[in-house]
């Protein structure tokens, strides 16, 4: 099968990918001491103002990870279309043996010199979650630290019916939590396996063997 080397990731994206790996970890593990009291280092204040400091500099990292993404552009690579849709229940019913039809995605085209569907559509799924859970562990985080202007916030909220219980963030928070963690794991697992040690290698040093577009030939 034809190949050819050509550049998947920015170097940009790639910094910025990594930035948000480490911080993940930091998360999780002053998530977790906040949560259950247990501190390896330092006390429950230094784990607090940490975990906060982090979330700040991830909002950052976000921001810039998107623009990376846009000026590139693999913004309107990674953007989700009925065809995902289609592709991923085309790829369950391959994986529970319904079918032997797999759709083909991440190859090169190298007559328009571009990728033929960049990511796999359920990476897409998988971003925009993320995207999404970045934002509510920011809401839900931001209104645990500063509980007095929740709760000034609040206040006006319940007149109208709309009050929120602290405890719906706390667990709301801790979901998210759970997702990241789970995400990272399973992430993990992906990116070391035989098959995709290529994609690993292209985080890296940007550059990957791909196979070449079917319909270029």
């Amino acid at each position: 099968m034809e190949k050819v080397e050509v550049e998947k990731f920015h170097l940009g994206v790639r910094v910025t990918h990594w930035l948000h790996s480490v911080l993940i970890i930091g998360f999780i593990v002053t998530g977790y001491g906040i949560y259950t009291g247990s501190y390896p280092f330092g006390d429950h204040a230094q784990y607090l103002a940490l975990h906060m400091i982090m979330g700040f500099i991830w909002v950052m990292i976000c921001l810039a990870h998107i623009y990376f993404m846009t000026v590139t552009g693999d913004r309107g690579s990674i953007w989700i279309s009925m065809k995902d849709i289609m592709h991923i229940i085309k790829i369950a019913k391959n994986v529970l043996k319904l079918s032997e039809d797999y759709p083909e995605y991440g190859t090169y085209d190298v007559e328009k010199k571009k990728f033929y569907k960049k990511y796999h559509p359920v990476v897409k799924i998988k971003y925009w979650v993320d995207q999404l859970c970045i934002g509510i562990a920011a809401i839900s985080g931001l209104a645990l630290y500063y509980v007095s202007v929740f709760n000034y916030i609040n206040s006006y909220l319940s007149v109208i019916g709309l009050g929120i219980n602290m405890i719906w963030f706390r667990w709301i928070h801790f979901m998210v939590f759970l997702w990241f963690f789970c995400v990272l794991l399973f992430h993990c697992y992906l990116s070391f396996i035989p098959v995709n040690r290529e994609i690993l290698k292209s985080m890296i040093y940007g550059k990957e063997d791909v196979e070449v577009h079917k319909q270029s030939h």
